[in-house]
């Protein structure tokens, strides 16, 4: 079964952590210069992917994942990568982005461990970057220190990649966390590190009243769209905000989940090519909190919901393609996660799944 679908609200075609909010989260920086272990290979950058490709995310198994790329109109597929160039059998993708250029993808995952970051005893991912055809693996974030301290049950929470407009950076999330009693303390905010690798990350200004997440590039202006998480009570609110690239201390607020009564789901928001509008995912009554589908128009400043799954069904991801056509979503039912396409090239939508292993999800354009 696929969505229910709500009136008048298809896009333009023009072109979770919870917690009590803590300290703020990460304190210094999260590290030094990145290991050299991850340098180029030669390489080079791999070739343009096609607007109409698809990206998503497929299990293999429990801690082994693939990236495939699927071509929408033919249906063909191959692997960009599997993860396993390190001699390892393989390692889980926690997130990944593809270049403004479509010519590198950058992933979060625990991917080719070193002995310094054996070393330290936690199990902290790293950001990579890949050509599209999977070669060239250059690890871009360092070996992060273990500043526990004594604090239980303490975690490096490393993910979220983003490209800047320019290719020449990307955006992440560095987040630490702990356990104070039966509360979870701590926070994420987002960090910039050389595309190039081998130069230490550096912090990007932002709010610091709430945990600060999942990136989205604006492609049209360069902005980062944000999900501000868990916030200090009476200091901020949990939503969608706007920033400049470069960051900033005071962002403009798109969405507030108090104030209009669209509780935001952790998950990277999906732009429109010209910059008009993007797709995120929320929650509501109606939706009796299950994630669904809502759009957002900017020049409105107004988010409708675009699509609610059916009962017992939840939507864990969503993407758009670059000429605002197709939406790509992943939905989950019984455990299992599967790629469902929507038309919304015409008056009257139309939907498929594209795939029926139970384990793919993740979509990006």
């Amino acid at each position: 079964m696929g969505l229910a679908f709500a009136a008048a609200c298809t896009p333009s075609s023009s072109s979770e952590t919870s917690g009590s909010g803590g300290d703020g989260g990460a304190s210094g920086s999260p590290g030094g210069a990145a290991s050299s272990s991850g340098g180029s290979s030669g390489a080079g950058d791999g070739p343009e992917l096609p607007a109409g490709t698809l990206l998503y995310v497929r299990a293999e198994t429990r801690d082994h994942d693939v990236l495939v790329a699927r071509d929408l109109d033919g249906g063909e597929e191959r692997v960009v990568t599997d993860l396993t160039g390190d001699g390892s059998s393989g390692w889980n993708i926690d997130s990944y982005a593809l270049s403004a250029d479509r010519r590198r993808i950058a992933i979060a995952s625990l991917y080719g461990p070193t002995k310094e970051d054996t070393a330290t005893g936690l199990a902290t991912r790293a950001i990579w970057s890949f050509a599209t055809d999977g070669t060239d693996p250059r690890r871009l974030t360092p070996t992060f220190p273990n500043r526990s301290g004594g604090r239980q049950h303490y975690e490096i929470d490393v993910g979220e990649p983003m490209w800047t407009a320019d290719g020449a950076g990307v955006v992440f999330g560095f987040g630490e966390y702990w356990m104070e009693g039966a509360n979870l303390q701590g926070g994420s905010f987002p960090w910039l590190v050389s595309a190039a690798g081998g130069a230490p990350p550096s912090a990007i200004p932002t709010s610091t009243a709430c945990t600060v997440v999942y990136p989205s590039r604006n492609p049209e202006t360069g902005d980062m769209l944000y999900i501000h998480s868990v916030c200090i009570p009476g200091q901020g609110e949990r939503g969608l905000y706007l920033y400049p690239e470069e960051g900033s201390k005071s962002p403009k607020q798109l969405l507030g989940s108090s104030s209009s009564g669209i509780d935001v789901y952790l998950a990277t928001p999906s732009w429109l090519a010209d910059g008009s509008g993007f797709l995120f995912l929320g929650s509501t009554a109606e939706t009796n909190q299950a994630p669904a589908i809502f759009a957002y128009d900017t020049s409105a400043g107004a988010a409708t919901m675009l699509a609610a799954p059916p009962s017992g069904s939840y939507v864990r991801g969503v993407a758009i393609s670059p000429d605002g056509t197709k939406i790509v979503y992943c939905l989950e039912t019984d455990s299992k996660r599967d790629l469902h396409l929507l038309d919304v090239s015409t008056a009257k939508p139309t939907e498929k799944a594209i795939t029926s292993d139970g384990t793919s999800c993740n979509p990006s354009f």
